[in-house]
């Protein structure tokens, strides 16, 4: 397989106490996205050699590059105050916790020169907070995107990740919106 694109990051808060999330919300236009799994190991040596070996998920490391954060993730995400969505305001208090959401997005794959898209879906999600990085207009316009970290762990019942290969980048969407839980419309 060949990765050849990304589309639409997607992310809904997750209610921990009900296991339901929020209404999703396209979470700018994709740059980048690395998912880099972390497994617990570990082996017994009995008789001079490894009589048992096990190998276990524990976490998967996730970094998003966007071009912009909407200003309802700072609230699912981050657990900040939106004032007003006209005045497009946000207010950032030492207190607030950031929120697990479930997060979904499309890849674009080529296999045997046949294209595919991809619904990937992170289960439970908590992403910090990017720096910010500013720099003064010089003689050729630089660009200057957000790119959060968070770590993705596994729901109580074991899933962390689901995948989906389809023919259509809008079967693909429907299927993430599926794990939001939202209908089709």
């Amino acid at each position: 397989m060949a990765y050849i694109g990304l589309r639409k990051p997607i992310i809904g808060k997750l209610d921990a106490e009900t296991g339901k999330y929020s209404a999703p919300i396209t979470f700018g236009k994709a740059i980048g996205l690395q998912v880099t799994p972390s497994y617990a190991e570990g082996s017994l040596n009995a008789d001079d050699m490894q009589a048992e070996y096990d190998k276990e998920f524990n976490y998967a490391d996730v970094t998003l590059n966007t071009s912009t954060i909407p200003l309802q993730a700072h609230q699912d995400m981050f657990g900040h105050t939106v004032v007003t969505e006209s005045e497009k305001s946000v207010e950032f208090n030492a207190n607030d916790q950031n929120n697990y959401v479930g997060m979904g997005w499309i890849t674009v794959e080529k296999v045997d020169g046949v294209r595919a898209f991809t619904g990937n879906f992170l289960y439970k999600v908590k992403f910090s907070e990017p720096a910010e990085d500013y720099a003064t207009k010089g003689d050729a316009i630089e660009y200057k995107t957000p790119s959060i970290a968070g770590r993705a762990v596994a729901l109580a019942d074991g899933k962390w990740k689901s995948v989906g290969v389809f023919d259509t980048e809008a079967a693909a969407l429907e299927w993430i919106n599926g794990k939001f839980g939202v209908e089709k419309a």
